[in-house]
């Protein structure tokens, strides 16, 4: 009871934060999702190493708790987005992070362990101590000051939770205070991963060594700017109809490159699918306006009171009697208030933007300042006596010329509060309209009392401060979204549901969906990582029946209710097992497959063969004579920077690196580009005179010129080696 009288205490000023009171509890119970086996349950795999379902549900757990408290320190959030629950989008990405953390977490302890590379707890200390973490410098953390890191907060947490503290805090502080210890394990886990990974990336930095033959040809080459005048024979001056490309040549391209083009280690699903948003009709319409019309009629006769009516209208806009300005209504009230009159009835009028039908009576109209600065003391309790007597005391001493601070510590307070009139509810210093008028109206300098409707208390304030002036107004307001009756929603389930049943497979869905009216759309490539079928929210129970291993090509799902307001359904395409994916495979939801992006390629190589053999051995004026020749001229080409080829409006990277190793009045052979076949003529060449400098050409090349850093590739490509030497299977689906 005593806990509970200091937070009745606190007042309404005090938001207290409860992250995981009942930590314990969930932990211990949330397993009761698993099966018997739980201990065993799996979310995947590395090497055919089980991924323990249990480490994942701590980590996620922390990953959780760790983005709510980084919400509450982000200072760019109100205090409303602050405290919100995370959107289903939200919690899929959470999720998605966690599993990110999770795996790349064991594949860089593997690698790391093979190197003899490991992060100290001593290391990850200095990291916070020198502030030289660059994923801690990248978050709003709860740790976090003008300066670094808050170490002895963080001590503090830890001993807490570890039963080593020497300060007795109430229970609510020490939820808070799980709730910190189990955000900071989850950046104590991202820190140390960072460090590893850069330390592995280190250690290819070292063995990284420019040749510095290769960083004085680089310099010769960057150390000039030729003038060019280029002949183009585009691609597409040969039909593709002249060109033949054999199943044979597509066969063999596949075989050459299959195991670096053609190879996934994941399970995916191509799938048909139908997604339904049930919309009102003009009876549900017609059916609101009419229940709208009904209480418009109520608020008008004054059979019953406002309140009483807006409460039956099951209105979205809630009722309280304060005084707000134009501006802290709706953009439809907005519109229509300075012209109503007090008591008159607005509507009903439907408002297309938020899809509403909507009725108000301005029930009070005055003037009132554009903002005040107060200071106060809130007192409440469990009963009025102690409150009455309380502030009689309290308000003893103030007009005594007692300090202010001094009396207030024990309460909730401000000290010098500016309050706007168009957001005065939304500080919590009072609950009822004759509060507001009181302060409103209060003379500057004065110590009045006024009194809370909702719960036993009162507050002492003292206007500081007036500015402005500013029309408030008080409104009863009923605002209904229309929506669909139950009726169009089982209309809607009906034929959907008709639709399936008359098709015996999964061939007959475009053409009967067509004849009903459906369409039918495509998603490939769906795995353990997709969180929802066509952008639908809540349908990852579908997903999972998606990705079951029991799936075959044809099967069809039942139809999933989604969101309450989408009906979802889905037919299986394809079932493609890790390993070789198959010609025939679409690449994307329009129908390409592997056979038509290889023919293309090779279709392109032919064309090339054909433009090159058709110039080959020509002098430069017959080449530029040619009926498919295109002629143009560039200025200032440099080795490291593509040649934009204005004449069929193409860069092409493969002219500078040739024109780079050229002379001037010299003619190239033939270039196969990216977009057709070029002869080139160096018309002049300039060098830049830049001074050559072997360290800064060896950066360079390191970095060939800050595109890319081949430590860091060499890094990379040792990662893609990992994973290919440890495959990763993601189970996470099945149970999260």
């Amino acid at each position: 009871m005593a806990t509970l009288q200091k937070l009745r205490n606190m007042g309404p000023l005090l938001v207290i934060f409860v992250g995981l009171a009942l930590f314990a509890f969930i932990a211990g119970d949330a397993w009761r999702l698993f099966d018997s086996n739980a201990n065993e349950a799996s979310v995947g795999s590395i090497d055919d190493e089980t991924l323990s379902a249990a480490d994942f549900q701590q980590l996620y757990t922390e990953c959780q708790e760790a983005q709510k408290m980084f919400k509450r320190a982000d200072p760019r959030l109100s205090q409303e987005q602050k405290l919100a629950s995370f959107t289903e989008e939200e919690s899929a990405m959470i999720k998605e992070e966690a599993w990110g953390v999770f795996v790349q977490s064991a594949l860089t302890e593997k690698q790391a362990s093979a190197a003899g590379l490991a992060v100290t707890d001593d290391e990850v200390t200095d990291i916070i101590t020198n502030n030289s973490s660059a994923y801690l410098n990248s978050i709003y953390h709860p740790f976090r000051t003008e300066t670094g890191f808050n170490t002895e907060m963080l001590n503090e947490v830890i001993s807490v939770v570890n039963g080593t503290s020497t300060v007795e805090y109430p229970a609510e502080v020490l939820a808070e205070y799980n709730s910190l210890y189990l955000c900071w394990k989850y950046m104590e886990k991202r820190i140390k991963l960072e460090a590893l990974m850069n330390k592995q990336v280190k250690f290819f930095e070292n063995g990284s060594i420019a040749n510095p033959v290769l960083a004085n040809r680089n310099f010769n080459l960057n150390n000039n700017t030729y003038n060019l005048e280029v002949v183009a024979f585009p691609f597409t001056s040969i039909a593709d109809s002249t060109i033949t490309v054999t199943d044979e040549e597509i066969e063999e391209y596949y075989n050459e490159n299959k195991d670096y083009l053609y190879k996934q280690e994941i399970d995916t699903r191509d799938i048909k699918y139908i997604s339904v948003k049930v919309s009102p009709s003009e009876s549900d319409r017609n059916a609101l306006l009419a229940e709208m019309q009904e209480y418009t009629d109520s608020l008008k006769a004054g059979n019953l009171d406002r309140e009483t009516i807006i409460r039956l209208s099951r209105s979205e806009l809630g009722y309280n009697d304060l005084m707000w300005t134009k501006e802290s209504f709706t953009e439809d009230i907005q519109l229509r208030i300075e012209a109503a009159a007090v008591d008159s009835v607005v509507g009903p009028y439907y408002n297309p933007s938020d899809n509403t039908f909507n009725t108000f009576v301005t029930t009070g109209k005055a003037e009132a300042p554009d903002s005040l600065m107060i200071r106060l003391i809130v007192i409440n309790s469990q009963s009025m006596d102690e409150v009455n007597a309380t502030a009689d005391s309290l308000m003893a001493a103030l007009k005594n010329k007692g300090d202010f601070k001094e009396l207030a510590k024990n309460y909730a307070h401000a000290d010098s509060l500016w309050v706007s009139s168009r957001n005065f509810f939304s500080y919590g210093i009072v609950d009822n309209a004759t509060s507001q008028s009181e302060i409103y109206n209060a003379p500057k300098g004065e110590y009045k009392t006024t009194e809370f409707e909702t719960i036993p208390g009162k507050m002492i304030y003292q206007v500081i401060e007036k500015k402005g002036k500013a029309t408030v107004y008080s409104i009863a307001a009923i605002k209904r979204e229309v929506t669909f009756s139950s009726a169009t929603y089982d209309k809607a389930y009906n034929e959907l549901s008709s639709l399936i049943a008359s098709c015996s497979n999964i061939d007959e869905l475009d053409q009967k969906a067509i004849e009903k009216n459906f369409r039918v759309m495509k998603e490939n490539e769906i795995n353990a990582t997709t969180k929802t079928i066509g952008n639908v929210p809540g349908s990852y129970e579908l997903v999972k029946w998606i990705l079951s291993s029991e799936r075959t090509a044809g099967e069809f799902s039942k139809i999933e209710e989604c969101a309450g307001e989408y009906l979802l359904f889905a037919a299986i395409n394809r079932v493609t097992p890790k390993g070789y994916l198959p010609l025939d495979k679409e690449v994307n939801n329009y129908g390409t497959t592997f056979s038509d992006l290889i023919k293309s390629q090779l279709l392109q190589d032919k064309k090339a063969a054909t433009l090159s053999e058709a110039i080959y051995g020509k002098g430069y004026d017959a080449i530029k004579a040619e009926k498919n020749a295109k002629v143009s001229t560039v200025s200032m080409v440099e080795y490291k920077k593509p040649t934009h080829i204005a004449s069929i409006n193409a860069d092409e990277p493969v002219i500078s690196a040739v024109a780079a190793n050229m002379n001037e009045g010299e003619v190239s052979a033939p270039i196969k580009g990216n977009r057709g076949v070029y002869v080139i003529k160096v018309l002049g060449k300039s060098a830049k005179n830049g001074q050559f400098n072997a360290e800064v050409e060896n950066e360079y090349v390191l970095s060939n010129g800050g595109l890319y850093n081949y430590a860091q590739i060499a890094a990379q490509l040792y990662n893609m080696g990992v994973q290919d030497i440890y495959p990763v299977e993601n189970h996470l689906y099945r149970y999260f």
